[in-house]
């Protein structure tokens, strides 16, 4: 299979809610259709899920380490 055949096939997989970057066209509009302190807010929240994340994986390997 060429890589070319192969790209084609691939670009089947694409998900229609996503742009060709992988961008989540559907999470955009509905921040769009937010208001500036709701978007914050939701922002906010999923800033403090990432650190959540980061530190609990840290954690994790401090514990494994140790």
């Amino acid at each position: 299979m060429t890589l070319v055949a192969y790209t084609q096939i691939v670009d089947t997989w694409k998900n229609p809610n996503e742009d060709e970057r992988g961008v989540d066209i559907g999470q955009i509009r509905h921040q769009l259709g937010m208001s500036t302190k709701e978007r914050v807010r939701d922002m906010v929240h999923a800033a403090n899920v990432m650190l959540s994340i980061r530190e609990n994986a840290l954690t994790s390997r401090q514990h494994k380490s140790a």
